[in-house]
């Protein structure tokens, strides 16, 4: 792998020149060197790390590569290359990022579990730092694609400036922070093989059923073994309860036998003299019943032994058809309406009186009333309405307010006279009067 790294490397030293050709291998699998002027730039800045993509990128290799790494730079170092991850790297530089970045998490969590073990397993708070980078560290190490790790230092950097030296970090981190004894410690449960499950099942299992069931004093056995004498107790118990219950099962059928013999007799003595008089009171009955229909069946025979059933049947049929004669007649309708003309006849002081109102309420309630005065003057105009005593003249008053007549002699009366002596409210007889009382005037007649 150094070889292939070495090759991409010397590709990469003649193809790229100056900052513009640092960023023309984004898409490709071009190597990376890692030269003295990016990890021995002042402060991690200057010339020597210009702008570009890869500046945040080069500024992470920088602070981890310092002599003195502090806990401060080994978190800084982490977030510049997560920062520079997620601005977009080529893959090589992502496969660097990410060994860089998981072993400055490694180094925290080695930190963090020297003290937690200083403080005697005791402080939850270090335990749960280190349990936090040691998962960061963990996922950026197992997130490197190895087949794209084109990278390598430049030639004659110190010892602590080389691959191998990041891969023994590497390896020392796995077999360190990251190793599996720790997961359980970190709330992780490590997978098991199929044969180790296997084992673990079998071994329970047969601890469970030496302890429980194989010995003669295990529990289950002597549960069984009480459950079985308790069986045979109840059994025993049963069958003297169910003895019991048929020797008194046949006491009590004999007496009842006992009982019931005497019963049927008492019964028998009391229900024959019942039974022959309900008999012979059916047969009276029916001998009467019989008598009866006799009896009906004679009604309609003469003394002449004449049968007047057929010419009864007979007569029924001339019967409903008078009937239906007198219906289409319809003798019922014309003498309820005679019914009513007697009845106005009879009635007739009443009904005249009701129709004079009636006449009286619609002439002075709604011809003479304010609203309609004016045609009532216009109509009383016409000739032919010169001597009409119902009239108004200009002046809003009746004319002539006199009725005559001549039936058996002459006879007079005034209007409001008529009007009144019919029931009329004398305020009703009123000429020329407004509306509302008008509209209560002619409220009787609706």
């Amino acid at each position: 792998m150094r070889a292939a790294v070495a090759t991409a490397a010397l590709g990469l030293a003649l193809s790229a020149t100056g900052a513009a050709a640092r960023d023309l291998f984004v898409d490709n699998l071009a190597g990376y060197t890692i030269e003295s002027r990016v990890l021995d730039a002042p402060n991690c800045e200057g010339p020597a790390i210009p702008d570009g993509t890869l500046k945040t990128f080069e500024q992470g290799l920088c602070v981890f590569h310092r002599p003195a790494r502090s806990p401060s730079d080994s978190q800084r170092a982490a977030n510049l290359m997560r920062e520079a991850q997620t601005r977009g790297l080529p893959p090589v530089h992502q496969q660097l990022a990410g060994l860089i970045s998981g072993l400055a998490n490694c180094a925290e969590a080695t930190r963090h579990l020297d003290a937690y073990r200083a403080s005697g397993n005791q402080s939850r708070m270090e335990q749960t730092l280190f349990c936090r980078d040691r998962r960061h560290s963990q996922a950026d190490l197992n997130a490197i694609e190895w087949n794209h790790a084109l990278f390598e230092y430049a030639d004659g950097l110190t010892s602590n400036r080389t691959l191998d030296q990041r891969l023994a970090e590497m390896s020392a981190c796995q077999a360190g922070p990251l190793s599996a004894d720790f997961d359980a410690q970190c709330g992780l449960i490590s997978n098991l093989s199929d044969t180790e499950i296997d084992a673990f099942a079998d071994g329970a299992a047969g601890k469970v059923i030496e302890s429980y069931f194989a010995s003669v004093e295990s529990p289950i056995t002597a549960m069984f073994s009480r459950k079985l004498k308790r069986a045979e107790g109840l059994v025993q118990s049963s069958r003297a309860g169910i003895d019991d219950i048929k020797a008194g099962a046949d006491t009590v059928n004999k007496e009842y036998a006992a009982l019931n013999q005497v019963y049927e007799a008492a019964r028998d003595t009391k229900m024959g003299p019942i039974y022959n008089a309900y008999r012979e009171a059916i047969l009276r009955a029916t001998s009467i019943l019989d008598e009866f229909d006799r009896w009906k069946g004679g009604l309609f025979i003469t003394s002449e032994n004449i049968n007047l059933m057929p010419k009864i049947a007979e007569r029924s049929g001339e019967i409903a058809g008078e009937k239906t004669r007198v219906d289409g007649l319809a003798f019922e309708a014309k003498a309820s309406a005679l019914v009513g003309d007697i009845k106005r006849i009879i009635n007739a002081d009443a009904e005249n009186r009701a129709a004079v109102a009636a006449f009286c309420r619609i002439y002075f309630c709604e011809l003479t009333n304010r609203r309609a005065m004016a045609d009532v003057i216009r109509t009383c105009r016409r000739p032919a309405l010169a001597n009409n005593p119902l009239c108004v003249g200009q002046n809003g008053q009746i004319t002539n307010g006199t009725l005559t007549v001549d039936f058996q002699g002459p006879h007079s009366i005034t209007v409001q006279a008529l009007c009144q002596s019919a029931g009329l409210d004398p305020l009703m007889t009123e000429v020329n009067m407004d509306p509302a009382r008008a509209a209560s005037c002619l409220s009787e007649l609706r």
